[in-house]
């Protein structure tokens, strides 16, 4: 997960916070999406207080979701908006950073299965010679060196890159992210080590829509979106910021005096496949447990997709079990069972998906909070759910 809170000395230099904008608490509504009997599940009390307790340690707000053998449980706590003294509710919709990447890796693996794409394609065959020229092994790697983080190809995400968004007022175009990387020599040879890296999937999302000759925001509604139902997702590359967001918010003195976080994230979103989805957590679970559904996406494209390999010890997140990765998706070796699904983190959003396949069980935790702190709160209540859900008495 990209680190989520800035604090060198570019964060201050570059700070841009305004007055908050007064707002109606009806902003923050959302379209009934599902029925909620989460008040008699028979571990709700139990689940809540899980949530309020940990919320208290650090977190501005959070919403809870745990699909059980006892069936579904959601719940909030904490503030959606601060200023406007919103309490977080349990359909607020979240901007969910990388666990973007996992929807766009749907996307390329629908194309697969309409025989739009190939999983062995060279990625040159669908970018620019400028692309090709500047970015080295772009002309080697192929869709599946993008989707595993084995292509070497080097993260945009750069120093420089971070000081020139916070100075910049300006809509980034992929091209432009590109070229922070043009000329710059790769981490590896294809194929030699595993590297996470977010120009993978700005790739993929301009394979796409070369692919399809639509817009990004266009192709996530037709392939993944409108399929699922999910309609509190959202995407955009021109009004990047929806109605209804949850404020996201960062602790940048460490002392929990929070502010909201807009001027740190909004020149970050809608770039490209790497991240900018919104969504509730009742929508990312639905998305998660479609992604071993073959009328979403094949059996052979799951076989792809889940053909696990081990990461490199620097990567391995023990919190979490996660030790292996995918091509598209990470693998979490818990205690009780296996995993699949994605973390996500920009500064004021830190947010978790896992779906346990053996059992059918969900997990997610979207928080609009980031501190030093905030990664052991939210691995605490992590390891707590899960206790209580794999000790279902």
């Amino acid at each position: 997960m990209r680190k989520t809170v800035l604090i060198s000395l570019f964060s201050f230099m570059c700070w841009r916070c305004t007055e908050p904008e007064v707002l109606p608490t009806t902003y923050y509504d959302q379209p009934p999406s599902f029925a909620d009997s989460s008040a008699e599940h028979p571990k709700a009390s139990v689940y809540q207080s899980i949530l309020e307790q940990h919320q208290r340690q650090g977190l501005v707000g959070a919403t809870l979701l745990v699909k059980d053998q006892n069936g579904l449980w959601i719940g909030a706590a904490g503030y959606s908006d601060i200023a406007n003294d919103v309490p977080m509710e349990p359909d607020h919709v979240f901007f969910i950073a990388s666990i973007s990447k996992v929807f766009t890796a749907s996307a390329v693996y629908r194309y697969i299965d309409q025989g739009l794409l190939s999983f062995d394609d060279k990625i040159s065959q669908w970018l620019s010679d400028e692309v090709i020229d500047n970015v080295e092994n772009s002309d080697q790697a192929t869709i599946a060196h993008l989707l595993s983080h084995r292509s070497g190809i080097l993260d945009f995400y750069t120093n420089q890159f971070d000081l020139d968004r916070l100075n910049a007022d300006q809509k980034w175009t992929k091209e432009e992210v590109l070229t922070y990387i043009y000329g710059k020599p790769a981490e590896f040879e294809i194929d030699a080590s595993y590297s996470y890296s977010n120009t993978n999937f700005l790739l993929l999302s301009m394979i796409l829509e070369q692919v399809s000759g639509k817009s990004f925001e266009e192709l996530y509604q037709e392939e993944v979106f409108n399929p699922l139902n999910l309609s509190s997702a959202y995407y955009s590359e021109e009004q990047i910021i929806p109605e209804g967001v949850v404020k996201g918010y960062v602790d940048l003195y460490d002392n929990k005096q929070f502010v909201e976080s807009t001027f740190l994230y909004e020149d970050e979103l809608g770039i490209g496949g790497d991240g900018g989805v919104a969504i509730n957590a009742y929508h990312l679970a639905v998305f998660l447990e479609n992604l071993v559904n073959d009328s979403f996406i094949s059996a052979s494209s799951q076989a792809l997709m889940t053909d696990w390999f081990p990461l490199p010890e620097d990567y391995h997140w023990d919190e979490y079990g996660q030790t292996e990765n995918g091509y598209g998706l990470e693998r979490f070796n818990t205690k009780y069972e296996s995993a699949f699904g994605h973390t996500g983190g920009i500064d004021g959003f830190s947010t978790y998906g896992f779906y346990f396949p053996e059992s059918d069980m969900t997990y997610v935790l979207l928080c609009n909070s980031a501190s030093l702190a905030s990664g052991d709160i939210h691995a605490s209540i992590f390891e707590k759910v899960l206790n209580e859900m794999f000790n279902n008495q």
